[in-house]
């Protein structure tokens, strides 16, 4: 018997570098992402998030960006954070 994860959509385990920042420009960096689904992803990060920030997503060299929702924050050890994002709009230029 499957145990539930609360999940809707599939993810998929994915190693890709996105840009990461807050809408206030006072953070830009490159994160990992490890997992990607149609609604979210989780992100290895260099800095803490908070549940219910928002953040602009970015694949480098691309012109499209996407704003997400902070929904959880792990930390990792070596002083990363394991961060959980929701996708709160389709990418845009």
């Amino acid at each position: 018997m499957a145990v539930p994860t609360g999940r809707s959509d599939k993810r998929i385990r994915k190693q890709a570098v996105v840009e990461l920042a807050l809408p206030d420009a006072s953070l830009k960096e490159a994160a990992i992402a490890q997992n990607v689904s149609a609604r979210g992803m989780r992100i290895a990060t260099e800095h803490v998030g908070h549940p219910g920030d928002s953040v602009l997503l970015r694949p480098p060299g691309s012109g499209l960006r996407t704003v997400a929702r902070v929904v959880y924050c792990q930390r990792m050890g070596n002083n990363k954070f394991a961060v959980g994002l929701e996708l709160l709009a389709p990418p845009r230029q």
